[in-house]
């Protein structure tokens, strides 16, 4: 059973430091303003340092989903699954484990719509055909 644990806190680890850099290689800001209904990706993103949940979409500079959701904010979104990823037109960003190993993806279209750039070497996961 201990061996379990270990896998699942370094995965929970290893989450924490992907979404960080996502979230930090689409914007210069100091202090980024996450908003999420989720519990799991408040307390993943919870003690990130430069990231501050708040409890208003309105305010936020993105806003992390793990499936469609019913939020009327028209604000980019990093996701958490493909399907989503697809039909949502403010899914910005996909991150999700495939066969063990960390799947990202940016829409250049969608970064695009809100004015976004993706900085450093997550530039490779760029893609021009969502």
């Amino acid at each position: 059973m201990i061996l379990f644990t270990n896998i699942f806190a370094q995965d929970s680890h290893w989450e924490k430091l992907i979404v960080e850099k996502i979230l930090k290689s689409m914007t210069n800001k100091e202090d980024i303003m996450v908003y999420t209904t989720d519990k799991g990706l408040k307390s993943l993103v919870s003690n990130i340092k430069d990231i501050t949940l708040i409890n208003s979409c309105q305010k936020a500079d993105f806003i992390l989903s793990l499936r469609d959701r019913n939020i009327s904010c028209h604000k980019p979104e990093v996701v958490f699954d493909y399907a989503n990823y697809l039909y949502n037109k403010n899914a910005v960003g996909l991150f999700f484990w495939q066969k063990g190993r960390p799947t990202i993806r940016f829409s250049s279209k969608r970064l695009e719509n809100f004015g976004l750039h993706i900085h450093g070497e997550l530039s490779k996961f760029v893609s021009s055909k969502n």
